[in-house]
């Protein structure tokens, strides 16, 4: 129990702290030496956590891979490439509210770090003209980006799961899916409900242009997609040479290289990223995340609670997928052995507390990336996040229930 209570103080001082517009990589550093100091973690074995977690090959993967995104995104931004994308998607889907969801559910099948920062300027440009609140458009496109995570092959957490539960990654899909219809309808209602119609009408001919256009604009990501997610190239590579062919072909010249590179390494961004990752080091070295089970077992909870619990828990804490999983599942999964539950239902009830934690973690790296972008408020996108998961959790309970 008091280990529970532990990270309840950890989870508290966060979202005490986030209300009053705290940095969140400050917020991290913070709660990195709070946790030290609840588990008894010695000062010098906590400065080598430290060094490892802001070292690690990972960190610095994901740092390059945001700077590259948000580098080509101020090129495409620069050349008004991302307008061109807009306007003729616009014309392709000539109801904005569904162009909204569409930009972001779209980048989410390239699954790849700091992807939610290729669709926020775009969901920004339409929703800044449908006076959307920044609260509005970060919902919009945190949510839908993550829509099709639950079914989508390619995303590292499937992958994770159907490995760790000894399945096809498509067997697994084939008991999900329901859970991308659930976040559909979630994301329709408490992100697209209530947004005024603006259509663009548009004729046969101008409708063949804007095609053209569309290609012609967004070839950079087109690319991007290709070769990293079909050719598995490597991905920092991936960007780095797409991003400077983009440059070459558009004719960036030197005097806009400062401005360029000056806008693509915002401060809270990478703040934020090594926040995270320094501290889910600390977590992982401490051995926090093995203490839950055995806490939440001293209270008599029943094993299928304990077993969607412990993942909420540490992805809440965590925020990061392949973390969460990996430090979660295989501490419960035994729980379940032996019920009457299809273990396809209950690998599917493990996963959906584990990513129900993830999106509602302030420590989720598209979650705080897509915060500082729009400049939202954490009360407005936590109303709208909080009753959104509370469908995914239904629609889980639905899945046990009748598998």
């Amino acid at each position: 129990m008091l280990d529970l209570l532990k990270f309840a103080v950890i989870l508290s001082v966060t979202i005490f702290l986030l209300t009053r517009k705290w940095d969140l990589g400050l917020i991290l550093l913070l709660d990195t030496g709070l946790a030290a100091i609840l588990f008894s973690y010695p000062f010098l074995s906590l400065v080598r956590s430290i060094f490892r977690g802001l070292t690690a090959k990972d960190t610095w993967n994901l740092a390059g891979a945001v700077f590259l995104v948000l580098l080509l995104a101020e090129l495409m931004r620069r050349t008004h490439a991302m307008e061109r994308m807009v306007a003729s998607l616009q014309v392709v889907v000539p109801d904005s509210r569904v162009v909204l969801a569409l930009m972001p559910t779209m980048i989410g099948l390239m699954p790849m770090l700091g992807g939610a920062m290729f669709s926020a300027p775009m969901v920004n440009e339409i929703g800044t003209r449908l006076d959307l609140t920044p609260s509005r458009k970060t919902y919009i496109n945190y949510w839908f980006r993550h829509s099709m995570e639950y079914v989508f092959p390619l995303y590292s957490s499937l992958l994770m799961v159907s490995a760790l539960l000894g399945v096809s990654v498509y067997a697994f899909v084939r008991a999900s899916w329901p859970l991308t219809i659930a976040a559909m309808l979630g994301g329709v209602v408490w992100g697209l409900a209530g947004i005024r119609q603006e259509k663009h009408e548009a004729n046969g001919q101008n409708k063949r242009a804007a095609w053209r256009a569309l290609l012609g604009s967004t070839w950079p990501m087109l690319l991007v997609i290709t070769v990293v997610v079909v050719l598995q190239f490597n991905m920092l590579i991936s960007l780095a040479v797409i991003s400077a062919l983009f440059a070459i072909v558009k004719r960036i010249g030197p005097d806009q290289w400062r401005d360029v590179l000056a806008r693509s390494l915002p401060v809270q961004t990478f703040s934020s990223i090594f926040g995270v990752m320094i501290f889910k080091q600390v977590l992982q070295d401490v051995g926090a995340v093995e203490q839950i089970p055995q806490a939440l077992g001293t209270l008599g909870l029943p094993p299928l609670i304990v077993a969607f619990v412990v993942p909420m828990l540490v992805g809440l804490v965590t925020g990061t997928a392949p973390a969460a999983m990996a430090l979660s599942l295989p501490l419960v999964a035994p729980l379940l052995t032996g019920l009457p539950i299809e273990a396809m239902a209950s690998g599917v009830w493990m996963f959906v507390g584990c990513f129900s934690g993830i999106m509602l973690s302030p420590m989720h790296l598209c979650l705080a990336l897509t915060h500082n972008y729009f400049g939202a408020s954490w009360g407005a996108l936590y109303k709208a996040l909080l009753p959104s998961v509370s469908v995914i959790i239904a629609t889980a309970v639905a899945i046990v229930l009748l598998r």
